[in-house]
């Protein structure tokens, strides 16, 4: 794992350890890695449901969207061909973190 990456989960784990009044770093990892297992598990036990949305209060929510394929024209050939079938996982930041994002 880069090292940009390590600091932020450590940061996470930081938080999280001071928050609940931990007394190991080690516990707090523990909890980020759970919470993060969960809704990962969640995510996927739903992945069949098409509109499924998961909510986070004031962080952001995960939705999942189906879209079927569509039929296309091949240039070169001039065939029409369907393009294959596509599952998303969405993730739109809510509250605090959407109001800080750039607008253009």
């Amino acid at each position: 794992m880069r090292e940009s990456l390590r600091s932020g989960r450590n940061e996470l784990a930081a938080r999280v350890q001071q928050a609940l009044n931990l007394s190991t770093k080690k516990e707090a990892d523990h909890i980020v890695n759970t919470v993060i297992s969960c809704i990962e598990q969640t995510l996927l036990n739903n992945l069949g449901t098409n509109g499924f949305t998961m909510k986070l209060n004031s962080f952001g929510k995960f939705s999942v969207r189906h879209r079927p394929g569509i039929l296309r024209k091949i240039p070169f050939t001039g065939e029409t061909k369907l393009t294959k079938t596509k599952r998303k996982i969405r993730f739109v930041s809510l509250g605090t973190l959407r109001q800080l994002e750039p607008v253009e």
